[in-house]
């Protein structure tokens, strides 16, 4: 119910093992050093943007892509300090990031120690071949690991992404 008035921010980590066949955004592999450079440059420009934004809470934050989950722990731990350290977080904040398949308990640690509160799931489908004709890298059951292993992390506010009409599906599954 309440109407909001503080700032929403969308991050976009453009990284990922593989780009699915379906993905129109701006995304794919990266070496280490790139990924570096990039969370830099992202830093660089959050602290220019937030000078003018220091009175204004952050009430929303969606990290999207790409994959964040990709990047290795200790570069996307400078992106979210950075987070932190240039803006003003409202007390009920929800600061969601995607997850795939790239998700262990020490990254969901280190979600949680920054303030993330929901996780993001692209499942896409629960069936296996619509997976693989996606162009998808996981399959069913490592999602069901990736979901358990969030809410073992404490994550209780998690939306799984799921996918309409994919071409030649039957409907039966939803």
């Amino acid at each position: 119910g309440t109407k909001k008035n503080g700032l929403e921010l969308y991050l976009h980590i453009p990284f990922c093992i593989k780009k699915c066949d379906y993905c129109d955004f701006l995304s794919g592999p990266s070496t280490r050093a790139g990924q570096e450079a990039y969370i830099y440059a992202l830093l660089r420009e959050m602290e220019t943007v937030s000078k003018n934004l220091k009175k204004s809470p952050v009430d929303t934050v969606f990290i999207g892509g790409g994959t964040p989950s990709v990047p290795e722990c200790d570069v996307m731990e400078k992106l979210l300090q950075g987070l932190r350290d240039y803006f003003l977080f409202s007390a009920d904040a929800e600061v969601t990031i995607e997850q795939i398949l790239e998700i262990d308990a020490e990254k969901l640690s280190i979600y949680r120690k920054y303030g993330i509160n929901r996780i993001s799931i692209g499942l896409q489908s629960p069936n296996n071949k619509e997976l693989a004709m996606l162009g998808r890298i996981h399959n069913y059951a490592q999602f069901l690991e990736a979901f358990r292993m969030a809410r073992e992390a404490g994550f209780s506010n998690i939306n799984v992404d799921l996918m309409f009409a994919i071409p030649g599906a039957d409907g039966e599954a939803w």
